[in-house]
C-alpha cells in the first residue's frame, strides 16, 4: 500500500509537471475577456487623454495677468470643438471633458463667475494659469504597458483597454475539466429517487466551484462503480476525452477508499495516469487520487475525490484549486489564505491535520472566522454556509478565541 502523504508533499508532486506543461492562447474579443488572464502584455497605442481637455465645467480662455472680465463668444460641450482664435478678454463657454482650443491655456470654474450680462462674465477670486485643464497624456502615455503579462482582467482593466480603442485580447485559454461522479446510489434530480439512493448533489457542488474558477466544465458524466464496470467505465471515460479534448484535468467524487467498489484509482492507471499519491494525511479527506497522464506532449491531472461533500470539499480547495489557478494564468499562482481572528476555541486534539469549513463575519473593523464543529465527511447542510476553512496541526495545543489564523477561502 502507497503510504499516506501529507497534503504540503501532494501540492509538490501536482505542481511539478508545471515545469513541462504550456497552456494554450486565444484571442478574445473585449467585452468577453473579463476575469481572463493575460497571455501578452497590452500596450497603449496612443496618450490618454488623447488631447487637452477640461477638468471642469466653466470658461476656457488665454490667461492674462489683471485680466478678470471676459466676453462669451461661443459653447462647446464634450465631443465638440472650437476652430477660432481667442482673442485678450475672450472666452469660451465650455463643459466637462470637452477639448480644450489651442489658443486657450487656462480654465475657469463656472462657480467662480459672476454674470454681467448674457455675453459677459467677471471673475471672483484669483485665477492661475493652467489650472482645471487635463494635459494630454496626463494619465497615460503611448508605448505604456497598461496591463502585464499574468493580469486577470477586471472591469478597470476593461475600460483602460476600451479608452486605447482594443478590440481583442490574448489570454490563456481557460482550464478545460472533464467531472465525473461516481456510485450506483446517486441519481439525478431530474430522476425520482428509490430506496437507497440519493440525489446527485456533489455535481451541482463542483460544477459551481469550478466555475466560480473561470474554468471550463467541458463535460460532466456519472459512472456506476459496480464490480465488473471498470472496464465499461474506462472506455466511456476515453471516448469523452477523444470527444472533448484537450481536457486538462479530470476531477471524480467517489470511489477512492478502500471498499470493494472504490476503483477510480484502478480506472486512472487504466486511462495512463501515473500515481502520485493514493492517500492524505488530513481529515476529513484522507481518501484521495492524485495522478498525471503525459501524452502526446499534453499533461491530464487526475484529480480523485471523496464522495462524501464535507471531505471533498475540502480536498477541492486544498489541492485542486491551486493547480486550475495556476493552469489558468500559466505559472504557479498564490493560494488565498488570509489571516482572520477564531470566533470560537478549537480544543480537539487529532493525530492528523484536521480542517475545519466555516464562515467568516465582520466585526468592529476585525474578520473573524467561526469555525463548524456541526460537520461531517458525509453531510451536506454545513457546506451551504462554509466560507473557508482553518488548519488544524496534528497533535496541537488549543487554539484559543480570538487568536490570529489562517483562513483559506472558498471564494477567489
Amino acid at each position: 500500500m502507497i503510504p499516506a502523504v501529507t497534503v504540503e508533499g501532494a501540492l509538490q508532486e501536482l505542481k511539478a509537471p508545471f515545469s513541462k506543461y504550456i497552456l494554450g492562447t486565444e484571442q478574445v474579443s473585449l467585452k468577453a475577456c473579463g476575469g481572463r488572464v493575460l497571455a501578452e502584455p497590452v500596450v497603449a497605442q496612443m496618450n490618454y487623454p488623447p488631447f487637452r481637455r477640461s477638468a471642469m465645467d466653466g470658461i476656457a480662455v488665454a490667461f492674462q495677468e489683471g485680466v478678470n472680465t471676459y466676453t462669451i463668444i461661443d459653447t462647446i460641450g464634450a465631443g465638440e470643438t472650437f476652430q477660432g482664435t481667442l482673442a485678450k478678454g475672450q472666452g469660451i463657454a465650455i463643459m466637462t471633458g470637452a477639448m480644450i482650443p489651442d489658443t486657450a491655456d487656462t480654465v475657469i470654474v463656472k462657480e467662480a463667475l459672476v454674470e454681467i450680462d448674457a455675453n459677459h462674465v467677471r471673475v471672483a477670486g484669483k485665477i492661475q494659469q493652467g489650472q482645471h485643464i487635463l494635459l494630454e497624456g496626463e494619465d497615460v502615455q503611448a508605448g505604456e504597458v497598461l496591463a502585464a503579462t499574468g493580469t486577470r482582467l477586471a472591469p478597470g482593466h476593461m475600460a483602460l483597454l476600451a479608452s486605447q480603442g482594443v478590440q481583442t485580447v490574448c489570454v490563456y485559454r481557460k482550464p478545460r475539466v472533464l467531472l465525473l461522479t461516481t456510485g450506483r446510489e446517486v441519481v439525478d434530480v431530474s430522476d425520482a429517487v428509490q430506496a437507497g439512493q440519493i440525489y446527485n448533489s456533489n455535481r451541482y457542488l463542483f460544477q459551481g466551484a469550478l466555475e466560480s474558477l473561470e474554468v471550463e466544465v467541458a463535460v460532466v458524466a456519472h459512472l456506476s462503480d459496480a464490480l465488473d464496470a471498470l472496464e465499461s467505465n474506462c472506455q466511456k471515460v476515453l471516448q469523452l476525452l477523444d470527444a472533448n479534448g484537450p481536457i486538462d484535468m479530470i476531477i471524480s467524487t467517489g470511489g477512492v477508499s478502500v471498499g470493494d467498489f472504490d476503483t477510480m484509482p484502478q480506472l486512472y492507471e487504466q486511462l495512463g495516469a501515473r500515481t502520485l499519491y493514493r492517500r492524505l494525511q488530513m481529515r476529513p479527506g484522507a481518501a484521495s487520487f492524485g495522478g498525471c497522464i503525459e501524452r502526446d506532449g499534453h499533461i491530464t491531472w487526475c484529480m480523485g475525490l471523496s464522495g462524501n461533500p464535507t471531505a471533498a470539499l475540502n480536498q477541492f480547495y486544498i489541492l485542486v484549486a491551486p493547480i486550475l489557478r495556476s493552469l489558468s494564468v500559466g505559472t504557479e499562482s498564490r493560494t488565498p489564505w488570509i489571516s482572520c481572528y477564531l470566533g470560537e476555541s478549537i480544543d480537539r486534539k487529532h493525530p492528523c491535520d484536521r480542517y475545519y469549513q466555516g464562515s467568516l463575519q465582520y466585526e468592529e473593523g476585525k474578520c473573524w472566522f467561526y469555525p463548524n464543529f456541526a460537520m461531517t465527511s458525509g453531510g451536506i447542510k454545513s457546506i451551504a454556509t462554509a466560507e473557508g476553512l482553518v488548519k488544524v496541526a496534528k497533535n496541537s495545543d488549543v487554539m484559543k478565541q480570538g487568536n490570529l489564523v489562517e483562513v483559506l477561502l472558498f471564494s477567489k
